[in-house]
């Protein structure tokens, strides 16, 4: 077999896709179309678990042809066997330790494409019912929120953190296709996000403009609801539950 490479198999696909112009695609169309790369992919691009990495193939494709990657192709849903399995975890982590920072800052293009890596690398271990790998993407992807919340991108978000780990966890369970895992959270969130109000922090010790007193004098609780709330002679406001 001649030697193509990682960059000439994406290549190849590249060239072939703009050529023939599919609306979709999946293994099977490059296997009938491309069967030398197919062959080399399926011998010589592996995951950490030894499995087809046809993730990291279509991430070095054309966004453009990175979002015809199975297309409207049904996908089997026999329900998924949950299980614990560390070692499957411990190959991921070990392999990017040092690249894990990637999730609280990002210097660069590079750093953002090995983030993406690392999040779907715990995603499809996830998707295959492990439960300890979902835990990881759910924390690690979590950090990345924060930091769009803080950063004014995703503001809405700020004080629904039980809300922000449950939409991670539907993107993982969703998520199908090769591309941008955290680009697919991204969207999700600012989407859903559109009719939230975010919280505000503020001190109960600062002194109210009109009446000089501080904030903490007219705070009063429900003794049935449990509630907190501002109170006032016009309204009772809440300032949390």
């Amino acid at each position: 077999m001649p030697k193509i490479g990682l960059d000439k198999a994406a290549k190849n696909i590249n060239r072939s896709l703009e050529r023939k112009q599919p609306a979709s695609f999946d293994r099977l169309w490059i296997k009938r179309n491309l069967r030398t790369t197919f062959s080399f992919v399926e011998e010589n691009i592996k995951n950490e678990l030894g499995r087809t990495d046809w993730d990291l193939i279509v991430s070095r494709l054309d966004r453009p042809f990175q979002k015809r990657w199975m297309k409207g192709i049904k996908i089997s849903k026999l329900p998924v066997r949950n299980y614990k399995n560390y070692f499957e975890l411990e190959k991921i982590i070990k392999k990017y330790q040092n690249k894990l920072y990637t999730f609280i800052s990002q210097a660069d293009k590079n750093d953002r494409q090995i983030c993406d890596l690392i999040s779907i690398r715990l995603v499809r271990t996830a998707q295959k019912g492990n439960l300890l790998a979902k835990q990881k993407a759910i924390t690690i992807s979590g950090y990345l929120v924060e930091q769009w919340i803080e950063d004014a991108k995703l503001l809405r978000w700020r004080g629904h953190k039980d809300l922000v780990n449950q939409n991670i966890e539907n993107c993982i369970r969703r998520f199908r296709y090769a591309g941008s895992f955290l680009g697919y959270l991204y969207r999700t969130l600012e989407y859903t996000g559109r009719g939230l109000k975010p919280y505000t922090a503020f001190s109960l010790d600062e002194y109210m403009p009109l009446t000089q007193k501080r904030k903490v004098e007219k705070v009063i609780k429900n003794p049935q609801t449990g509630e907190v709330v501002f109170y006032n002679k016009k309204h009772l406001r809440k300032i949390y539950y």
